[in-house]
């Protein structure tokens, strides 16, 4: 049986009762040759989940959500810092600031995914793209760094990257008046990703 690709986001919680990584989840949920998960807003506990789904699927190649309100492109972070360092407290009210995601860890990793080769595929989509060099200190750098210790640690040869998400257009609007985007688009996001992934895998392309 061929190795999946695996795909995360993130429950809601807070104010929020929808995080459109969850819903993205969803849409791809039944893809061929994909496996989806909606990971727990906590710290610590969203790393062992992703442990589990390594251990239990060896993905041939690991792409993970998460909400950004700050953006209205799909955003391609490079790199996941080892620091949990925000104001803002996860779904159990719990506050990190200069916390070591892993103690004596390297203090960056990087993105394993062709980056230019992302920005080209999903700009010929015709969806708004951009990348980062800081992830943030909060869930989704927390994730994507304990994520690539796990893949770098145990020897795996899985590609992953990390991708900020905008806010749907109704909540955007509500709460930092932009433009979000559209779940429809972002669920041709997911799908142009993992096409990309296939192809590359398999020397196509």
């Amino acid at each position: 049986m061929t190795a999946p690709i695996l795909l995360t986001g993130f429950q809601p919680f807070g104010d929020r009762t929808v995080d459109p990584t969850a819903l993205l989840m969803e849409r791809l949920a039944g893809e061929p040759g994909v496996v989806t998960a909606t990971l727990s807003p906590l710290y610590d506990v969203c790393g062992e989940e992703m442990a589990a789904l390594l251990d239990r699927h060896r993905p041939m190649a690991v792409l993970a959500f998460a909400l950004s309100e700050r953006t209205d492109s799909i955003r391609i972070e490079r790199l996941a810092w080892n620091r949990d360092e925000s104001a803002q407290a996860d779904a159990a009210g719990t506050l990190r600031e200069e916390h070591a995601i892993v103690a004596d860890g390297p203090t960056a990793y990087g993105s394993t995914l062709p980056v230019p080769r992302v920005m080209r595929e999903l700009a010929m989509a015709g969806l708004p793209v951009t990348f980062g060099d800081f992830s943030g200190g909060f869930l989704g750098n927390h994730l994507f760094y304990r994520t690539r210790h796990i893949i770098e640690t145990a020897g795996m040869d899985a590609p992953m990257g990390f991708f900020h998400m905008p806010p749907l257009p109704d909540e955007a609007q509500a709460v930092r008046e932009r433009r979000g985007l559209a779940l429809e688009r972002q669920e041709l996001a997911g799908r142009v990703l993992v096409d990309m992934l296939r192809r590359a895998l398999a020397g196509i392309g």
